[in-house]
């Protein structure tokens, strides 16, 4: 009896060459930013040598690419593991914001590309724009849903409070960075939260 079988051989060895050079460059970005990594350095930290780097990105924007939706594909594998309750995906969204935050280089570059990625040319736009307006569609699908299991109000402006929250997060993640790191964005973030919930929630409680 035949079986199907998946990618063999060379394939799947370059697939995971591949992705062991974006695990190296997301910890180095992250520890140490894009500007003051070099791809030598990850390629040290990823076992290989320069020529093989390049061989699969070809330079130090196609990987910082590469990182980014690699980065972003995790996050989003993760979010799997969360329940229809609203309040599950807020105390989630915290915890993932405090380990984003233990490689502060990683939200130094979001905020970053993010700002330059609104320009119609850049390379990254369309992705940026695309996993932007997914997470704010996101959210706005998980608060009616919260609504129409009677977690939420029923009233409420679903798609206005997901880009508000959205928003207010990444305004926050940018003064964050702007004053040094000098507040506990996390504690902020879950203010907001707990101020949140009890105006949009049916028994009237917060996070």
């Amino acid at each position: 009896m035949a079986t199907t079988r998946g990618p063999r051989g060379p394939y799947t060895a370059g697939r995971a060459r591949r992705d062991q050079i974006l695990e190296a460059a997301l910890l180095r970005f992250g520890q140490d930013g894009y500007r003051r990594t070099s791809l030598a350095r990850i390629a040290r930290d990823a076992e290989i040598t320069d020529a093989g780097l390049i061989h699969h990105f070809g330079g130090k924007q196609q990987l910082l690419l590469a990182v980014v939706e690699y980065w972003h594909a995790r996050m989003d594998t993760r979010w799997q593991r969360v329940s229809d309750s609203v309040r599950d995906a807020f105390r989630c969204y915290l915890e993932d914001t405090a380990e984003t935050l233990t490689m502060p280089g990683m939200v130094e570059l979001a905020v970053v590309l993010a700002a330059e990625a609104t320009a119609p040319d850049h390379p990254a736009h369309d992705f940026f724009t695309g996993w932007q307006e997914k997470g704010v569609e996101e959210l706005a699908d998980r608060l009616r849903v919260g609504s129409r299991n009677g977690e939420l109000k029923s009233d409420l402006d679903h798609d206005a409070l997901a880009r508000e929250c959205a928003a207010l997060h990444t305004g926050l993640r940018q003064q964050w960075l702007a004053s040094g790191r000098s507040f506990d964005l996390v504690a902020v973030m879950r203010a907001h939260l707990e101020r949140l919930m009890p105006s949009i929630s049916a028994d009237g409680l917060g996070l």
